[in-house]
């Protein structure tokens, strides 16, 4: 399985992929991903599902290239998401409080 490690610019809503022992990235920019919080906004599932949030969540391939799902939050000011894949739940921690939201979800 080759390593990556996947870091977002927030303000800009850029997916960046780096692969490890090797000089290739990839960028990947969605407005979706545009997020004005200093916190990252982004999620890896043991795995390997990578999911990027902003105004909404984003299921992205591995590569880093494309935007697999998308499933539209409404709700104000998400700070924090995490999909169990176990449980086939994503939670969404919102910023600046003490609430969190949990969705059942159809993980393949």
């Amino acid at each position: 399985m080759e390593k990556k490690i996947y870091v977002t610019a927030n303000e800009s809503g850029k997916l960046i992929t780096l692969i490890r022992d090797e000089a290739a990235k990839v960028t990947f920019k969605d407005p979706a991903f545009v997020h004005k919080y200093p916190n990252s906004n982004i999620h890896v599932t043991s795995t390997g599902r990578v999911f990027v949030f902003g105004s909404s969540v984003s299921q992205v391939d591995t590569d880093g290239k494309k935007v697999l799902n998308t499933i539209i939050l409404d709700m104000p000011f998400p700070g924090s998401v995490y999909v169990n894949e176990d449980t086939s739940k994503m939670i969404v921690g919102l910023w600046n409080n003490d609430n969190a939201i949990d969705f059942k979800t159809k993980v393949t």
